[in-house]
Formats: structure tokens, C-alpha cells, sequence
């Protein structure tokens, strides 16, 4: 059964499983986006689409700095 969390963001996850899923993400899912390309899409959001995109990225990298933390890896 596809893990619902990654569901929520890859409907594929709901259709490959397991190792055909991972297979299929290493394809077509580059694991770092290039800096020019998130440029690029944030040069289209509005003042306010930017700021949330902001508060949202802010979330994600404290709560990722309080997991590394949990794990005793942090850096």
C-alpha cells in the first residue's frame, strides 16, 4: 500500500508501489531542483503567493533541523 504521506504529494504513489515507485521517481523526479528553475517559477507568483511560499519553506527547514536534531545528526 502506497504510504498515504507521499500520496498526498505523488498521486503516482498510489498506483506504482514499492520498488516500482522508487524506480519510476529516480526517472522522472530530480532530487535537487536547479536554482534557475525554481526562479523561474517563483518570478510568476504574486507578492503574496511569494511570502507564503517563503513562511512555507521556512517551516519545512526548521522542522527538518528539529528532526536532524532529534536524530542526533544534526550538522
Amino acid at each position: 500500500m502506497a504510504n498515504l504521506f507521499t500520496a498526498a504529494i505523488d498521486p503516482m504513489a498510489l498506483i506504482l508501489h514499492g520498488r516500482a515507485y522508487l524506480i519510476w521517481v529516480e526517472k522522472n523526479h530530480p532530487h535537487v531542483p536547479k536554482v534557475a528553475e525554481i526562479r523561474e517559477v517563483l518570478g510568476t507568483l504574486s507578492d503574496e503567493e511569494r511570502r507564503a511560499v517563503q513562511a512555507s519553506a521556512a517551516t519545512l527547514a526548521e522542522l527538518s533541523k528539529n528532526v536532524q536534531e532529534a536524530l542526533g545528526a544534526r550538522a
